[in-house]
């Protein structure tokens, strides 16, 4: 294995670990122990911590050390205005390029990836597609820039999910995912937007902060 690819691995364990509740928010990441969990040196770990630190997944305190971000309903609820405006401003793209199934293929099958972790019960994996999935989309906008910034905001997008697993029906999710691809296929622009905000409409009324104490006592 590349150097590189060891960080990318190391850096997809950590975000995979938060999302299925090994890691909460605000827990300390202690590299020794992560190296040790992952079977390979620290000087990857490092690294990795180091790249999800540049993506704001993780704080790093002097002192203190590193430590996955904290989540509050305000700061999930910003992060999401953003993840709807460039996730509109996708679906438009790719309705006015003319795309249909073929073009789509790439996120249907991330669907139906998403789909399968769910049908097994896979959080870390679940949120690995989901995020797939939408990230297609917005690489084929076709905006190089508008999918630039939205993997900028992926990781922490996938911390975000894994603390709302649960909270909605994961059925109703996989509906959405179809509903959203059926209205691009059909060149339905306003219906995409309608579906992309129901879908993601969910966090308005979720507490973070209580949902993240009452994992923490469940862990104890």
């Amino acid at each position: 294995m590349q150097p590189r690819t060891m960080v990318e691995q190391a850096a997809e364990a950590v975000v995979a670990a938060a999302a299925r509740g090994a890691f909460l928010p605000g827990d300390r990441l202690v590299e020794a122990e992560i190296a040790r969990d992952l079977g390979i040196s620290r000087v990857p770990v490092r690294e990795a911590l180091r790249l999800l630190e540049s993506q704001g997944i993780v704080v790093s305190t002097p002192y203190k050390g590193m430590r996955l971000m904290q989540v509050t309903s305000q700061g999930v609820a910003e992060l999401f205005r953003v993840r709807n405006a460039l996730e509109t401003l996708a679906l438009r793209e790719i309705v006015a390029a003319g795309m249909r199934a073929a073009a789509l293929e790439g996120a249907r099958r991330a669907a139906e990836t998403h789909e399968q972790a769910v049908a097994e019960a896979d959080t870390a994996a679940a949120v690995a597609a989901d995020a797939a999935f939408h990230g297609e989309l917005c690489r084929l906008s076709g905006n190089a820039a508008l999918h630039a910034l939205w993997l900028g905001l992926a990781r922490q997008l996938c911390v975000v999910w894994g603390l709302g697993l649960g909270v909605r029906d994961s059925r109703t999710i996989v509906a959405e995912h179809r509903a959203l691809l059926d209205c691009l296929e059909g060149g339905d622009a306003d219906g995409a937007r309608t579906a992309l905000e129901a879908h993601i409409a969910w966090h308005e009324g979720f507490d973070f902060e209580t949902a993240i104490e009452a994992r923490r006592r469940q862990r104890r």
